[in-house]
């Protein structure tokens, strides 16, 4: 049922928008008017899609903030055990490489029916991905440029917080792929990182 306001031709069209992330330290703060500029130029390029678009209202605007943990030397860590009493995680052991995230993502996208723990379930599909120009361990924000390369997979990453919460490292704005990876960064004691 059409909108009251809305003429017979009008009709209510949704539309996201996102910004990059942004590193804050230090040596460089946070620009609201380029994330605003950002943001204005995404509503001009949607606008000039289609004739007569008008931006009405904006229903919801969410900002993210947490703390950058960079990702240091990458290797397979055990998944610890609150995490592992959930069984809600695939932990594929890779002790020979570092690309945790490809078998992840492949563990998720091509699931094995037995041992799903083995990276022999996973190679023959490593092919099914586009990893050039990717570089390994995977830093979270390389994330972007794989699912740019790879467009029938979105990923989002969580990690765990200083409390008992969850921390999104990354979280994609594709919405309408055929594969939604869910990723969890999970952190050694020497600041080493696995996903599963």
């Amino acid at each position: 049922m059409p909108t009251p306001y809305l003429s017979a031709k009008q009709q209510p069209v949704p539309a996201y928008f996102s910004t990059p992330v942004y590193d804050v330290d230090d040596t460089q703060n946070i620009c609201l008017d380029t994330v605003a500029a950002d943001v204005s130029g995404q509503v001009e390029h949607w606008n000039a899609r289609g004739s007569g678009f008008v931006l009405d209202r904006i229903t919801k605007f969410v900002g993210v903030i947490s703390q950058y943990r960079p990702l240091h030397r990458s290797s397979w860590l055990e998944t610890p055990q609150w995490l592992a009493n959930k069984k809600a995680v695939v932990n594929v052991k890779n002790t020979t490489d570092s690309m945790c995230f490809v078998w992840s993502v492949l563990s998720c996208i091509r699931p094995a029916p037995r041992n799903p723990d083995r990276v022999s379930k996973y190679t023959h599909h490593q092919n099914f991905l586009n990893l050039s120009g990717l570089t390994f361990p995977m830093p979270v924000r390389g994330i972007p440029k794989f699912e740019k390369q790879n467009p029938t997979i979105s990923i989002n990453v969580l990690c765990k917080g200083d409390d008992d919460g969850y921390v999104p490292l990354y979280v994609s704005k594709e919405r309408d792929r055929c594969h939604h990876v869910k990723l969890f960064l999970i952190e050694g004691p020497d600041n080493s990182t696995h996903y599963v």
